[in-house]
């Protein structure tokens, strides 16, 4: 009887010689002359079902006298068994386009959002203890996008002199958000102390000033900026801004929340073309305003 082995070329090579046979081979019983047929056939390496390819190990397992077991173990097959690799399920950390949705807990009191914490090594700034957890909520439908390592700050934490990307979102026809990171030495002199914020190192317009080219990859114009606001929330001072930027590279609608701690300056900024700000405009400010830091 035939046995069809699939997706491989089967070679039997003698355990005397290890010379190798054709393809063709027949194993037969001294005490019979049915002889039993092993033929194989090249496949396309493509993983079939699993039901097939144990038909290749019935020859050699059955006890029947039509194959000899004793002389099926004198040879050696050589392929490999190929197997389904199955993706692995979604992760906080997940650097894939998986809707955040999928891996991220609900927001407490905003249907349609989720809530985004960095875990304990989630960025290299995290992982180094440069700075603490941040969160902010962001609609359901978004998806992570990776940081190239030469804007992640990986080659110089802990001790980065210039600004850094923490993590990169983005929505489908919606925009897209950044968290940049800046040392606070690049605006002040001194690290903040307990009970200081952002309005301790500067003013509205002067921290706009120095962080806007981070935001838009160009400098931001006195007339650029539509709307800013500062507010107090636990205690810590977060400017709003919401910003009409036709130069930028990143979009010419932009909204961004920036406060401090400590040794750092954070900026999550949302971005947007025209036309996903007329659509989506409650949703990008949404995020915005949800950022947190020192959580």
């Amino acid at each position: 009887e035939e046995v069809e082995a699939p997706l491989f070329s089967i070679h039997l090579i003698s355990a005397m010689n290890l010379s190798a046979k054709p393809l063709h081979v027949q194993l037969k019983n001294a005490g019979t002359s049915r002889a039993c047929k092993i033929k194989s056939k090249v496949a396309p390496i493509q993983v079939q079902e699993r039901t097939k390819s144990t038909q290749l190990q019935s020859c050699f397992s059955s006890s029947s006298s039509s194959c000899n077991r004793r002389k099926a173990l004198g040879v050696v097959v050589a392929a490999p068994l190929l197997t389904t690799v199955r993706p692995k399920p979604a992760a906080a950390i997940a650097e894939k386009p998986v809707e955040v949705s999928n891996y991220l807990p609900s927001s407490s009191g905003k249907e349609g959002f989720y809530e985004f914490i960095p875990g304990d090594r989630e960025t290299p700034a995290i992982r180094a203890g440069t700075i603490g957890k941040y969160k902010f909520d962001l609609p359901g439908t978004w998806v992570r996008r990776t940081v190239a390592n030469i804007l992640s700050g990986n080659y110089c934490q802990p001790r980065c002199d210039e600004p850094w990307t923490e993590v990169l979102f983005q929505g489908p026809k919606q925009g897209s958000l950044q968290v940049i990171v800046s040392p606070l030495n690049k605006l002040s002199r001194r690290p903040l102390e307990k009970g200081e914020s952002i309005d301790t190192v500067g003013t509205l317009d002067g921290i706009i000033n120095a962080l806007g080219p981070n935001i838009t990859g160009n400098t931001i114009e006195e007339e650029e900026v539509a709307k800013k606001e500062a507010k107090k929330i636990n205690g810590i001072t977060y400017y709003w801004y919401e910003l009409d930027t036709p130069y930028a590279k990143t979009g010419q609608k932009q909204v961004a929340s920036i406060a401090a701690t400590e040794n750092a300056v954070f900026v999550l900024a949302v971005s947007a073309t025209d036309k996903q700000w007329n659509q989506n405009k409650d949703k990008l400010t949404e995020i915005a305003q949800s950022f947190r830091v020192a959580i």
